[in-house]
C-alpha cells in the first residue's frame, strides 16, 4: 500500500521530532558534563566579585595590607566539626571562604589548616587551648539528639597563640579573626589614656567594665590624672561623661596636651537624666571655657528626632498595668554621616541618646567637620522634663535641625589657647604650632553598658578610639555586618492603599494568570486538532 504524501509528511514530521528529542537530550547532557567539569575547577581555581552591601563576602583592604605586612608564618587552626545541621553547617563553608581569601591575601604566609574534631586527639588539642564544645540539637533517626560539637579556630603567630572559642556569627567573622591577627602581630598594644577624678568612665569603674574589657581587647586603657602629666607612652586621652568641675590647672594641662600635636576624645553630657522620672538636671564641667575658646559650644539642649528609637512605656489603667512601644524622640538615630571620614563612613546608623548640638565659631587656625549630623526632621529642646509619649508635633520648635552630633576639631590650637605648661613626661612645653585635633560627642550614653549593647554604638566608639590612634586598620571592618535598613515612613492613606492592594490584588493576580494559561492550553490543543485534521 502506497503512501499518500500528506502520509509522508506525517512521517518526516515524527521522524524530525525524534531527532529534535535526541539532540535536545544528547545537548543537554553535554552541557550538564561542562557544568560538573567548571563546578570542579572551580574548587581549586576560582574567581570571586562581590556585591553584596559593605562587600560583606569578601575580606577588607585593611585586612589584606596586615596579612601583607606578616614576617613569618600565621597558622589558623580551625576545630569545626563536620556534619552539623543549618546554620552552623553553613558557617563552615562560609569559614572556609573567607580563610581561602586570607591565605591568598597572605601571599605564603597564611597557612590554614581544618582539623576533625571527632577525633580524640584533635579534640583534646583544641580543649587544652580554649575552645570548649557546645551542645547541639541536631535531627537523626528520626527523633531530636544531642550532639556535642566544636566551633572555634586558633591563630597562631611567633609563638603566640590567640583563641576564637566560637565561630557562631558570620556577620563579624572577619572582624573577630583580623583583630587577633593584629594583636599577634604588634609589638606592643598602644595605649589609651581615660582621664580620672571627676566622675568619668574610666578603668576600674565597676559599671563599664564590660567595655572596657572589650577596649582592652585591642588597645591598653590606662588611668590619667591631670594633676600631674601624662605617663609616657599615653598616645590619645579621652575625657568621658565628667560630672564635676575640672581645676584650673587641669585646663592648662589639656591645653598643653593639645597643643603638643596629639588627639583629645571628648564624650559630654550637659545634663543628667534620671531614667525613672524622666527629669534631667544640668551638669558644669568648668570644660566651657576652654571649649568656647576653641570655637565649640556643646548646648545645654536635647535634640529632639522624628527618626528616633522606640521605647517601652508602662501605664496604668486602675487596677491594670500595660505596656506600649512608642516612638522617643530624645533617643535619635543618625544616619548622615560623613562618607569621608574613616571612623564612620562604614557605620549605617548609630542611636545617641539625650544628644546635645554643637555649634562651632570660627577660630583663626581651626576647621571644624561634623561626622554625625541629626535628621532634617529634628529640633532642639531646653526642657527639664523628656518624659515619652509627648507627640513629636508639640516636641517641634522654632530651632530646627539638622545639628552637628559629633565631629572632629584640628588645627593650631596654640595660637587661640597658648600655654606654658607641660603636658606629658615625655614631652617639653609647646612652643611651635603643631596641629592637634579634638574629637567631641555630644552624648556619652551611647557608649553607656545598656546603650552599647548595640553593635553599631559600640562600632562607633571603638573607631573613635582608634582612629584617635591613627590606628585605621580595623575601622572598615568591624562594622560590615551593622547594617540599618528601616522601611520608608508612609502616610496613613498610602497604607491603607498597600493594605488593600496586598489583600485583593495578590488574588486577583493569581486568578488572572490561572484563567490565562488556561487559555493558552486551549488554544494550543485547537491548533493541534486542526493540523491533524487537515493531515
Amino acid at each position: 500500500m502506497r503512501s499518500t504524501p500528506a502520509g509522508e509528511e506525517i512521517l518526516m514530521k515524527a521522524a524530525s521530532r525524534r531527532r529534535a528529542l535526541v539532540f535536545s537530550w544528547t545537548g543537554g547532557a553535554a552541557f550538564l558534563a561542562a557544568l560538573a567539569a567548571a563546578n570542579f575547577l572551580a574548587y581549586f581555581i576560582f574567581l570571586r566579585a562581590d556585591f553584596s552591601a559593605n562587600r560583606a563576602y569578601s575580606i577588607s583592604p585593611g585586612t589584606k595590607n596586615l596579612l601583607r605586612g606578616l614576617q613569618d608564618t600565621l597558622t589558623v587552626k580551625v576545630y569545626y566539626t563536620p556534619g552539623l545541621p543549618p546554620p552552623y553547617g553553613l558557617n563552615r563553608q562560609y569559614l572556609r571562604d573567607i580563610l581561602a581569601e586570607y591565605k591568598s591575601a597572605g601571599r605564603g604566609r597564611v597557612k590554614v589548616e581544618f582539623q576533625n574534631p571527632d577525633d580524640p586527639k584533635r579534640r583534646r588539642e583544641a580543649m587544652e587551648a580554649g575552645i570548649a564544645p557546645l551542645q547541639l540539637s541536631v535531627m537523626g533517626r528520626d527523633k531530636f539528639e544531642i550532639k556535642e560539637s566544636l566551633m572555634g579556630l586558633i591563630c597562631l603567630y611567633k609563638g603566640k597563640a590567640e583563641v576564637l572559642p566560637v565561630v557562631s556569627d558570620t556577620a563579624n567573622l572577619e572582624y573577630d579573626i583580623t583583630r587577633r591577627v593584629k594583636k599577634l602581630a604588634a609589638q606592643k598594644s598602644m595605649t589609651v589614656g581615660f582621664v580620672s577624678g571627676h566622675g568619668e568612665a574610666a578603668p576600674g569603674n565597676e559599671a563599664y567594665a564590660p567595655i572596657f574589657q572589650q577596649i582592652n581587647e585591642q588597645l591598653s586603657a590606662q588611668t590619667v590624672s591631670l594633676e600631674r602629666p601624662v605617663p609616657a607612652g599615653v598616645e590619645a586621652l579621652w575625657i568621658w561623661a565628667p560630672t564635676a568641675k575640672f581645676k584650673p590647672a587641669e585646663l592648662e594641662r589639656l591645653k598643653a596636651w593639645i597643643n603638643s600635636g596629639r588627639s583629645l576624645g571628648l564624650l559630654l553630657d550637659r545634663r543628667e537624666v534620671d531614667y525613672r522620672s524622666f527629669f534631667a538636671r544640668p551638669i558644669v564641667t568648668g570644660l566651657e571655657p576652654l571649649l568656647s575658646q576653641w570655637g565649640l559650644d556643646v548646648q545645654d539642649k536635647f535634640v529632639v528626632d522624628a527618626q528616633a528609637e522606640k521605647i517601652q512605656v508602662e501605664s496604668a489603667y486602675g487596677f491594670f498595668r500595660a505596656i506600649s512601644v512608642v516612638d522617643y524622640p530624645y533617643i535619635p538615630v543618625a544616619t548622615n554621616m560623613d562618607r569621608n571620614h574613616a571612623a564612620v563612613r562604614s557605620l549605617d546608623a548609630v542611636s545617641l541618646p539625650f544628644a546635645h548640638p554643637i555649634r562651632f565659631e570660627t577660630r583663626p587656625g581651626l576647621a571644624y567637620a561634623s561626622l554625625i549630623d541629626s535628621s532634617q526632621a529634628s529640633w532642639s529642646r531646653g526642657d527639664s522634663s523628656v518624659r515619652p509619649g509627648v507627640p513629636l508635633e508639640q516636641l517641634a520648635g522654632k530651632d530646627k535641625g539638622p545639628f552637628s552630633l559629633a565631629g572632629v576639631l584640628s588645627g593650631d590650637f596654640f595660637r587661640v589657647a597658648p600655654t606654658t605648661w607641660t603636658a606629658a613626661e615625655d614631652s617639653a612645653p609647646a612652643t611651635a604650632p603643631k596641629p592637634g585635633r579634638v574629637i567631641v560627642v555630644g552624648t556619652s550614653r551611647f557608649a553607656q553598658p545598656n546603650f552599647a549593647g548595640k553593635q553599631a554604638n559600640l562600632a562607633l566608639l571603638m573607631n573613635l578610639l582608634e582612629w584617635s590612634l591613627q590606628d585605621e586598620t580595623l575601622l572598615s571592618i568591624r562594622s560590615k555586618g551593622v547594617t540599618f535598613r528601616p522601611l520608608r515612613p508612609l502616610p496613613g492613606a498610602a497604607v491603607l492603599l498597600v493594605k488593600y492592594a496586598l489583600i485583593f490584588c495578590l488574588p486577583l493576580g493569581l486568578v488572572a494568570a490561572g484563567l490565562w494559561l488556561r487559555l493558552r492550553h486551549q488554544a494550543a490543543r485547537r491548533e493541534l486538532a486542526r493540523t491533524f485534521d487537515e493531515s
